[in-house]
């Protein structure tokens, strides 16, 4: 069995040593380096199909990487440590683990046959064991940050593309994670739905949790995120300060990038 790669940042909540994934002759992740410390909020940019999305899904082992290491909250994804050493996780131990690891997608992913509330309170007692009474009592606190008090009783497709995103992000925060990830989770929404939504990501970030958000609102990531990240071809081709990045970039691929986003956005 592969070692595990050397950590560079032991006190990191996430961190991808030398990630690697492939689909057939596709390239996704082609050697990703990257640490996140607790609380900070992580910005990715990049063209469709350069890897971002794919990097989240290794990360949260939806998608195992085909070599290289992920590592949250000082765990090694994918990986149990025993007394004869380090071992492969079963489906049940890669649940547990993934239970630390709140993920929102673009499409929601509700189910529409659940009430608003059944969508919230299941995995946490399922996987969490949580009684079904601390389970509704959390809910009904998420509900209420991020502005849906009284949907409890609600149908999915009685809500707005908005309402239902942010019924999404609180059914990934009732699992109490320590990380969170966004995979574009303002892509499908109509424009004016957007604010709400990037809301309720500003608060979460201002509270401290660790994110990594996969996004083209780029006046999101530079007013929240602590780094920005440029991935190309399955590479981080740039990395820093927002504004920086967008201001004043090094790399001419993260140039030509945002010459593009901003001729489609005039």
């Amino acid at each position: 069995m592969k070692m595990p790669a050397p950590r560079t940042s032991p006190q990191a909540m996430v961190e991808v040593v030398n990630l690697h994934k492939t689909y057939g002759p596709l390239t996704a992740l082609d050697g990703v380096d990257l640490a996140v410390e607790a609380g900070q909020v992580i910005a990715i940019v990049g063209a469709s199909g350069s890897g971002k999305s794919t990097l989240l899904r290794c990360i949260n082992f939806l998608d195992p990487p085909d070599s290289g290491d992920v590592w949250v909250d000082g765990h090694r994804m994918g990986f149990i440590e025993g007394g004869s050493g380090m071992r492969r996780a079963s489906d049940r131990e890669i649940r547990r683990h993934r239970a630390d690891i709140g993920m929102v997608f673009q499409h929601f992913n509700l189910f529409p046959h659940f009430t608003v509330l059944q969508n919230i309170i299941e995995a946490p007692m399922a996987v969490r064991g949580f009684s079904r009474a601390d389970a509704v009592a959390t809910a009904r606190e998420l509900l209420a940050s991020v502005g849906l008090a009284g949907k409890e009783e609600a149908f999915p497709t009685e809500l707005s593309g908005g309402q239902q995103q942010r019924v999404a992000i609180a059914r990934a925060l009732a699992m109490k994670p320590r990380v969170m990830l966004f995979d574009e989770p303002t892509s499908a929404l109509d424009p004016e739905l957007v604010d709400e939504v990037l809301r309720t990501m500003r608060n979460l970030a201002e509270k401290g949790m660790t994110m990594l958000v996969v996004t083209h609102e780029m006046s999101f990531a530079e007013d929240v995120a602590d780094t920005l990240v440029y991935f190309d071809k399955g590479k981080i081709v740039e990395a820093g300060k927002p504004s920086d990045v967008l201001r004043n970039p090094s790399q001419p691929r993260t140039q030509a990038f945002l010459q593009r986003l901003l001729r489609r956005t005039l």
